[in-house]
């Protein structure tokens, strides 16, 4: 757990802002490779269809490992009771 000021971040929350740091990255580095002179999409369109998948991809990606740390704790305390 990481704590910054008065605020505590554990394991999912850390992982969920790497994970949308790299996709922002390469999201953007993906526009600017894709973009060309004769398409009607400008710059800024690309990179705000490429942030948008990549920021929806960090919602899936933490709300399944959201699930799946709720799902573990679960599994350790029926272990516990039984």
């Amino acid at each position: 757990m990481i704590r910054i000021g008065r605020l505590e971040f554990g394991f999912a929350p850390l992982s969920m802002i790497a994970v949308f740091v790299v996709l922002s990255i390469i999201a953007i580095w993906s526009a600017v490779s894709q973009a060309r002179p004769e398409w009607p999409m400008p710059l800024s369109g690309l990179i705000i269809i490429n942030e948008s998948v990549a920021l929806l991809a960090t919602l899936v990606y933490g709300i399944l490992l959201h699930v799946i740390m709720s799902l573990r704790s679960w599994i350790k305390s029926q272990n516990k009771n039984a």
